[in-house]
């Protein structure tokens, strides 16, 4: 199985192109919120096109799972055809389970305690823009970044693929594996 998380899109429908191009074959995309707002506190994204996005968005083949973001609005659900769930996503994909929250209003005790009352294989966040993968007991955490308004010091869009392989983030725009944890 391969899986996309992504997270922090922010209205940006060439970052998203970008992503969804290493995206090809997934089985599943997990988003981590923000979708289609740029947000008050932001620049507006150079590839900014919200209605392109909700069109690829709405289009895509691959199945999404969103979780709310600080800057999804009820309005946002009304021009996708995929649920925004709020604050939390939980799955299980393959024996895994799986645990998607924004990362806005969440401590790391609460973070910690959702990881040992879940039996959590992954938790996904986001709101930050810069890419977090690590091992905390038997759960990864990761945070893809953002694909279209890093906060890294180097500026790089990126996003976080799951497979046979093991955990990575991207970069988006050479393809290039920054963080990973193997199998």
């Amino acid at each position: 199985m391969k899986i996309g998380i992504i997270s922090d899109t922010h209205g940006d429908y060439t970052s998203w192109e970008k992503a969804i191009s290493y995206l090809q074959n997934a089985d599943l995309i997990l988003h981590a919120g923000d979708v289609l707002y740029h947000g008050p506190r932001n620049d507006i994204p150079s590839g900014y096109n919200p209605k392109k996005l909700i069109a690829a968005i709405n289009d895509c083949k691959i199945p999404i799972l969103i979780s709310k973001g600080n800057c999804d609005a009820s309005v946002d659900q009304m021009v996708l055809n995929i649920p925004i769930q709020s604050p939390y996503v939980f799955a299980v994909i393959e024996n895994k389970r799986f645990l998607i929250q924004h990362g806005d209003n969440i401590s790391q005790d609460e973070i910690h305690d959702l990881i040992f009352r879940y039996k959590l294989d992954y938790f996904v966040t986001g709101h930050t823009h810069v890419p977090v993968l690590k091992k905390h007991d038997n759960c990864i955490i990761v945070n893809p970044g953002s694909t279209s308004l890093s906060k890294r010091d180097d500026g790089i869009n990126t996003i976080s693929i799951i497979d046979d392989d093991g955990i990575y983030i991207l970069d988006i725009e050479t393809g290039n594996k920054i963080l990973e944890i193997k199998n």
